[in-house]
């Protein structure tokens, strides 16, 4: 074979050697990059839908214990299911995302009633409910298993509330349940898309689907071995991977737990939607490829006599880029050198090396604008860690800060290049004090996750402090930690509280509040061996005063009086609105009955003043039945209902006046207090 041959095919070879060699090498590189940020952004999805359902499940379960707090007791106790009936509909109306319906099961786990009403159910057992003998149990609701409604044949979710009495029996147990695929569940997360072929889903510990965009395997069990992540993931495994689905398709997949829930959320994209820009490249540099091959091959054959020196520039140009491109691992900070570029440019050969050189100049161009994409996709990727609205941290494995995001550096006041290097405690404190409930680098390495609220010395408000593992391939590579002001949320939870305490009109103690107050001032009593009053106070003509003038100024009507009744009291007494316009008062540390009756006179002398009401000035008189603890009755109902037969004996005798339970009626002019 002659030497012109030779060095043609010994040319070609290395020339598209470098091409394909180098392509591959990219290539892969941009697929192995693209893979990784892929699988954070799974992640990233996963732990948002994680959080959304664990806010999902902790409204609902608040939400139940609201509805259990506000179900009637008398009714439920007498057995009046009609009335609780009743009730239930109103709730419903008030909490419409629980259109599955409520229901009640007595302490024994019989059904009582529901509503939406199916009286097939009443009386039908159901203490075999795991639902049911957890809450019994914990003597606090939970969240059942999922499990196919036999009322509405529908996938449904049940949260679950007790029920006490007065004196902490139980008396029955709520439970409010949820359409898994309605929109006030989970039906919107499930529809939630990732690219176009990519979704959420989430199973439990029995990889039982809770959710999925095919409403068919809703509830459904996947065997073990048909998807070897979901197997390591209902274990117990959180963060990226890449597997094959049930379906026998390849896809990247992460995982977040909600480990209180026993529930998986994972969230998945076939790769070859992921990595469809790399296929595309691939593609591409096999046409170059041949293309080149075409071209090269019958010009090699008039290269001898200049192939020499272009030789040597191409040789030069292509070690120079083999050298950047093994620098740092294959993470290109300069994408291939000037030099190596101004001598493929400068290369005005027009023979087969001179077209080869220029053919070689574009690739390079083109790789390099690839490259370039890549490095725009992590720029892009940190301004979505800087843009993120919560304080975002990243640790390393000592607890010193490696990143933070804008949100932290206004927060904490620090710049980012002042913070990085520097323990996440010395930070977050602001050159003050940590607080000591904070948790230590070994609290954290041993829990792997950790959450809990506190203060930030240098930042008025509660904060709640969540720290996730980064896990690494044999240990913990370091933290996340972010820090989310909760002080709104922990106000509107004392707002609630204090609504469900108290009456919305005179803001004094309602039925719930009294009933503890009573059961604690006879408590009191016991150890210091004295008395409890309870005063139950009747505004006299209080519907002449209503249909006159009407209910706005029945209602300041009611709120005079509470005002006034109250500073009859001592200051550890308790004043509170019973229904309509009766009133309880209860009277803690008594030593002698006269004391009860002495501010029942005060509180008819308050309230015979007349009251301005909007520039009308109105009398009325009040109607007291006074009952003493122990004598009366042991117990608060009792008292309570001695207190009330009292008070209508004061109203029969003529209104205005006291009465004690045993039929003795006190006046100022009293100097002592006989009892029949």
């Amino acid at each position: 074979m002659k030497l012109s041959v030779k060095a043609s095919f010994l040319l070609s070879g290395l020339v598209l050697a470098v091409i394909g060699a180098t392509s591959l090498f990219l290539l892969d590189y941009q697929q192995r990059a693209i893979t990784i940020v892929i699988k954070q952004d799974l992640e990233s999805e996963a732990t948002t839908l994680a959080r959304e359902i664990r806010s999902f499940v902790d409204e609902n379960l608040n939400d139940t214990r609201a509805i259990a707090g506000n179900i009637p007791r008398a009714p439920l106790a007498s057995g009046d299911l009609e009335a609780v009936r009743d009730h239930l509909a109103r709730q419903a109306s008030f909490y419409p995302k629980f259109e599955n319906g409520l229901f009640l099961l007595d302490e024994n786990g019989n059904f009582l009633t529901d509503y939406p009403y199916h009286p097939e159910l009443q009386g039908q057992p159901f203490a075999h409910r795991d639902y049911f003998q957890r809450t019994r149990a914990r003597a606090r609701g939970v969240i059942g298993d999922p499990y196919v409604s036999t009322r509405t044949g529908l996938p449904v979710l049940t949260f679950t509330a007790p029920i006490f009495s007065p004196s902490g029996q139980l008396l029955a147990v709520l439970g409010a349940s949820v359409n898994l695929l309605s929109p006030w569940a989970l039906g919107e997360q499930q529809q939630r898309k990732i690219g176009q072929s990519g979704y959420v889903y989430m199973v439990d510990r029995n990889r039982q689907f809770l959710m999925h965009p095919d409403k068919s395997k809703i509830l459904r069990s996947l065997e073990a071995g048909r998807n070897p992540f979901l197997d390591r993931a209902v274990q117990g495994y959180e963060g990226g991977g890449e597997t094959v689905n049930s379906m026998g398709v390849p896809v990247l997949i992460a995982s977040r737990q909600l480990p209180a829930l026993g529930w998986v959320v994972l969230a998945q994209l076939p790769q070859k939607e992921a990595l469809a820009t790399t296929r595309n490249g691939l593609a591409a540099v096999g046409i170059f490829f041949f293309a080149a091959l075409t071209v090269v091959l019958p010009v090699g054959f008039f290269a001898m006599r200049r192939i020499v020196k272009p030789l040597e520039a191409l040789e030069h140009a292509a070690l120079i880029i083999s050298q950047d491109l093994r620098k740092a691992e294959g993470a290109l900070t300069r994408p291939f050198a000037s030099s190596a570029l101004d001598a493929l440019r400068t290369m005005r050969s027009s023979d087969e090396i001179g077209r080869l050189a220029r053919a070689f100049f574009q690739l390079s161009v083109r790789l390099k604008q690839t490259l370039s994409s890549l490095r725009t996709a992590a720029e892009d990727w940190e301004r979505t860690f800087s843009s993120v609205q919560e304080a975002v941290l990243v640790l390393d494995g000592e607890g010193k800060i490696l990143r933070v995001n804008r949100v932290a550096e206004d927060l904490f006041r620090v710049l980012r290049e002042e913070a990085l290097g520097r323990p996440w405690r010395e930070i977050l404190a602001m050159g003050e004090s940590a607080p000591e409930d904070w948790p230590t680098i070994l609290t954290l390495k041993g829990s792997g996750r950790f959450k809990l609220t506190s203060t930030l010395p240098g930042v008025p408000g509660r904060f709640e402090l969540s720290f996730s593992m980064i896990q690494g391939r044999r240990e913990a590579k370091g933290f996340l930690l972010m820090v989310l002001d909760v002080t709104e949320k922990i106000q509107a939870e004392e707002r609630i509280r204090d609504l469900a305490f108290h009456d919305s009109l005179t803001r004094l103690p309602n039925r719930l509040l009294l009933a503890d107050r009573l059961e604690q001032a006879i408590a009191t009593a016991d150890r210091n061996n004295s008395k409890v009053g309870v005063l139950f106070v009747d505004l006299d003509d209080f519907k002449r005063v209503n249909d006159t003038f009407g209910h706005k100024v029945g209602d300041e009507l009611l709120r005079q009086t509470g005002k006034r009744l109250s500073a009859c009291l001592r200051s550890n007494d308790t004043l509170a609105r019973y229904a309509g316009d009766e009133f309880v008062a209860v009277l803690m540390d008594l030593k002698d009955p006269a004391e009860a009756a002495s501010i029942a006179s005060r509180m008819l002398e308050s309230v015979a003043e007349p009251f301005d009401l909007s520039g009308k000035l109105v009398r009325i008189g009040v109607s007291i039945g006074i009952a003493v603890y122990p004598e009366d009755g042991l117990e608060g109902s009792l008292l309570l209902n001695h207190a009330d037969r009292a008070m209508y004996r004061a109203k029969g005798r003529g209104k205005n006046s006291f009465w004690f339970a045993d039929g003795v009626v006190l006046d100022d002019s009293s100097s002592s207090f006989p009892r029949q």
